[in-house]
């Protein structure tokens, strides 16, 4: 697939921020939707869309509940291992380990996680949830496991599963979503992508305007995404500004490093070919089930539904 403006631009408003941010997408965000605040005919979009899953570039969605709301934080910690052939391995066991919930493979020796027998660990990046405005109801937790086990099914089919009319499961999610309690997280695969996607790390003068920065790297590149960390996402240094770039081919990456280093206030750049996203479903199942066992969960499925409002 050869990704150009229009992937950008419908990425861009899939997020709530209109920037890359990991708990601000909504999947149930129509095409119809896109393309009306993108100004261009519906088909373009659905076509986009639908290419976006034939090529494999969306794998699938991933539902996680907001860590704060199971009493927890997070982190994101840069591994390098010995050999690039072994990160499928890695990948493989670290889905085993208690806690790791994702992670993101880079171009190299370079992944985003921990394990033992890994080359070198950087120092982890405190990673902050959303504040909960409430705690899960059981009929929230019911919600979110149906989610979690269909993520792209419609509020129709998943108030069937869980037993409540459309009306009250549509009040709900909205509800949930909202309030920063139900994370949906893309998983991409960028090798489906003809061009390389680049995360371009920038350390900047803290008097240097982001989005005079912003505007002179669209200027040159226009393939651009901001990353944002309203809401929830890693605690970065103040000087830190991030960006996702598509390059037009992997000859553009010198290009794009030395482009940057002229920007005024950037005093530093590394940039990371992005290979492809993991999600791992063991930890949340696990700490969803102390909450409300499936047991219980399997009983109110059985339930009649409730007459409709």
């Amino acid at each position: 697939m050869d990704a150009d403006a229009l992937d950008i631009a419908i990425l861009r408003e899939m997020y709530r921020e209109r920037a890359v941010n990991l708990a601000g997408i909504d999947p149930r965000l129509n095409a119809t939707q896109v393309a009306h605040r993108l100004r261009v005919g519906r088909a373009r979009v659905a076509g986009r869309l639908k290419a976006w899953k034939e090529s494999g570039f969306l794998r699938r969605y991933d539902v996680w509940v907001n860590p704060a709301l199971l009493g927890w934080v997070g982190a994101w910690v840069a591994v390098r291992v010995d050999h690039p052939r072994l990160k499928a391995d890695l990948f493989r066991r670290v889905g085993l380990v208690d806690g790791v919930v994702g992670g993101m493979e880079f171009l190299g020796d370079w992944v985003s996680i921990a394990l033992a027998g890994v080359r070198e660990v950087d120092a982890p990046v405190p990673w902050r949830p959303a504040s909960p405005k409430r705690p899960l109801t059981p009929l929230d937790l019911r919600i979110i496991r149906a989610l979690r086990e269909r993520p792209t099914a419609n509020l129709s089919e998943t108030a069937r599963r869980v037993g409540v009319s459309t009306r009250t499961m549509t009040r709900k999610y909205a509800d949930l979503v909202s309030d920063w309690a139900v994370w949906f997280v893309p998983v991409f695969d960028f090798t489906c992508i003809n061009q390389p996607v680049v995360s371009l790390n920038l350390l900047v003068q803290e008097d240097t305007p982001r989005d005079a920065v912003a505007r002179t790297l669209r200027s040159r590149f226009p393939l651009v995404l901001d990353f944002s960390t309203v809401g929830a996402g890693p605690q970065l240094p103040s000087e830190n500004q991030i960006f996702f770039v598509i390059l037009r081919s992997a000859a553009s990456l010198e290009d794009l490093t030395h482009f940057v280093e002229t920007i005024d206030g950037v005093r530093g750049v590394e940039p990371f070919v992005i290979v492809r996203m993991y999600a791992f479903h063991e930890w949340f199942d696990r700490h969803l089930a102390t909450l409300f066992p499936p047991s219980a969960t399997a009983r109110e499925r059985r339930r009649r539904p409730e007459p409709r409002q």
